[in-house]
């Protein structure tokens, strides 16, 4: 199916099924890949309002059986705390889980910390200087995107089964999770301190230098001078040669 059929399925769905609810997602989860051939539109659902998006949030989480693949960028189609919720009970359950995260987004020290949490209970997180678009794929079979946003005047996100689009979304994912920084557990016992692995993981992640600062508790002045003694002990000339290295030692 080509992309201006998909968009010819969500126009419709938005027209006929604003929000098929349990019943329909339900439908969908039977459906074979001949009655989806058959029938475009079992291919997606259309959920509009907070409630009936953290519904099917809930219900795909609930059944991942291998992987969760996360775009996660403001605005949030559900309040953080419950996902991080399900993502706990993700990572309890064995199942892995990536994130990849805006760099811009985790100067927020709230959302950096929310973050560090599901790293500490076994998620790969890694971070880019941005994030396209709000995204979750689960065993790359089923997906999760945004139609509209509240400033459009009201929640409304889009579940796809499995299909070419979603396996173009786990590609998408997946060129997209080559190239961010791994922003993963500082390693005790290392060369670098705690601190020092902290400070260089977040450098290397493009955040700027007083969310760093802020993050760490000192002042800009003690930040930068930190950061000249990491370049000199690496005999690196400026910070992005200090990435390099510090990835070359397996710091980051």
């Amino acid at each position: 199916m080509g992309v201006s059929a998909f968009d010819e399925v969500v126009y419709q769905s938005i027209l006929h099924q604003p929000d098929a609810g349990a019943a329909g997602w339900a439908l969908l989860t039977r459906a074979t890949p001949a009655q989806l051939r058959e029938e475009p539109s079992r291919l997606i659902e259309v959920a509009s309002g907070e409630g009936a998006i953290a519904a099917r949030l809930e219900e795909m989480y609930a059944r991942a059986e291998h992987e969760v693949c996360l775009f996660d960028t403001p605005p949030y189609l559900a309040p953080p705390a419950p996902q991080a919720d399900l993502q706990a009970d993700l990572l309890k359950r064995g199942i892995v889980s990536r994130g990849l995260y805006a760099a811009s987004d985790l100067e927020d020290p709230n959302a950096l910390s929310r973050v560090q949490n599901m790293v500490e209970l076994g998620e790969q997180a890694r971070v880019l200087p941005s994030v396209p678009l709000k995204l979750l794929v689960v065993d790359g079979r089923r997906a999760m995107l945004p139609l509209t946003s509240s400033a459009a005047g009201g929640y409304c996100a889009v579940v796809v089964w499995h299909s070419a689009v979603t396996e173009a979304l786990q590609k998408f994912f997946e060129l997209a999770w080559q190239q961010a920084t791994p922003l993963g557990r500082p390693e005790v016992g290392g060369e670098l301190s705690e601190d020092e692995q902290t400070l260089t993981r977040l450098l290397a992640a493009g955040m700027k230098d007083e969310a760093v600062a802020r993050h760490l508790g000192v002042s800009l002045r003690t930040l930068r001078r930190r950061v000249s003694d990491l370049q000199e002990r690496l005999g690196a000339a400026s910070r992005f040669q200090l990435g390099l290295r510090a990835a070359q030692r397996g710091w980051l």
